[in-house]
């Protein structure tokens, strides 16, 4: 993995990714600009009691609009922000380890994506310990996104105010 973030890295490749994360939040807003509330993937944190009253208020129309968007717009989409996260990360600070970092968000994103679609497809039953985890994932993958960020935040902040490197 060291070698593809070395190697791919660049900024034509950066600037891609980041266009690719921009155009696919443009079309998740889009599919899911009707639905009765946000989507769960978008909460920092939720319980089983929270995911299942959304659940609820979406109704059978758009619990089946939910895994369809999460199926054919949220498949790619971790690959395309975590890989801008990585390259972002390598651009600004050259640190192999927490450019490395951004890529272990991809199978928490996966596994969130699965989790909730495994209990849209099974309500009404309820797994309520399902459903409690799956808050804890999202929560974690929000985590992992931010310290990202703030991985950026500060590679700049070190490099052009401090004028240090990194």
């Amino acid at each position: 993995m060291k070698k593809f973030v070395s190697r791919y890295a660049t900024p034509t490749l950066l600037i891609l990714s980041l266009v690719l994360v921009v155009a696919n939040n443009l079309a998740l807003l889009w599919f899911f600009r009707n639905f009765p509330e946000p989507i769960l993937d978008t909460y920092l944190f939720y319980t089983a009691d929270e995911a299942y009253a959304i659940f609820e208020q979406y109704g059978t129309y758009y619990r089946a609009m939910y895994i369809r968007g999460t199926l054919l717009l949220d498949f790619l989409y971790p690959v395309f922000y975590c890989l801008m996260l990585s390259f972002a990360i390598f651009r600004v600070s050259r640190h192999m380890g927490w450019a490395l970092f951004p890529l272990w968000i991809l199978p928490v994103d996966y596994l969130e994506n699965a989790t909730l679609i495994y209990l849209l497809i099974a309500y009404p039953t309820e797994y309520r310990w399902l459903a409690t985890g799956v808050g804890f994932v999202t929560c974690a993958k929000w985590a992992m996104v931010m310290t990202s960020i703030l991985f950026i935040v500060r590679a700049l902040w070190m490099r052009y105010i401090l004028k240090r490197p990194f």
